[in-house]
């Protein structure tokens, strides 16, 4: 099984236009069969250049995303789990996406530096879990974490931690992180 992971541009006033499209694109996409479930999240802050974010677990890399046929800026990728830890999945709290920009030929360095920042940030209070994907094919983001933590407060805090800080440091790529929320979601 693979994911789908498509991170959207969408202005705060096209939410709601979003959203409805991006429904109607599921429905059709899933009643041809192929989807495992899906959750779209809507970022916490308005200012995020990557609002919402799709994370649909599929059973073939060949499964359209809901995104292929929106009018809005979209960033595709299909991926497979690199790391995991903890429940990511539990419900509750809120979800970290950051999808990072790696080149192919640093993925050794950059799990490497993602490893030592994960170490630090783990055993932090309101850590609940994390998934680090990896593309398979072209995507705009090599890797994308996808992170539950207790609330916003907790993760503010713990990014505060000057172990987290120095293991952060190692990693000199460029990243998009925002926190989530699910809107929709189906299984």
């Amino acid at each position: 099984m693979v994911s789908l992971i498509n991170a959207y541009e969408v202005t705060p006033d096209d939410d709601d236009a979003f959203v409805a499209g991006w429904e109607r694109v599921r429905d059709l996409l899933a009643a041809k069969g192929g989807y495992q479930a899906t959750a779209l999240h809507r970022a916490l802050r308005p200012d995020v250049d990557l609002r919402f974010v799709d994370v649909a677990r599929v059973d073939s890399p060949d499964t359209a995303s809901p995104g292929a046929k929106l009018p809005y800026r979209a960033h595709p990728g299909v991926y497979e789990v690199a790391r995991e830890d903890g429940t990511p999945d539990i419900q509750g709290g809120v979800v970290l996406i950051n999808p990072f920009e790696v080149p192919d030929e640093d993925d050794e360095r950059f799990v490497a530096g993602w490893d030592r920042a994960r170490e630090a940030i783990m055993r932090q209070q309101g850590y609940l879990g994390t998934r680090l994907h990896r593309s398979v094919g072209p995507a705009d983001f090599r890797f994308v974490n996808v992170a539950r933590w207790s609330s916003p407060l907790m993760f503010a805090r713990a990014l505060k931690r000057p172990d987290f800080q120095q293991a952060a440091q190692s990693m000199p790529f460029a990243s998009h992180p925002a926190l989530y929320q699910i809107v929709r979601e189906s299984a």
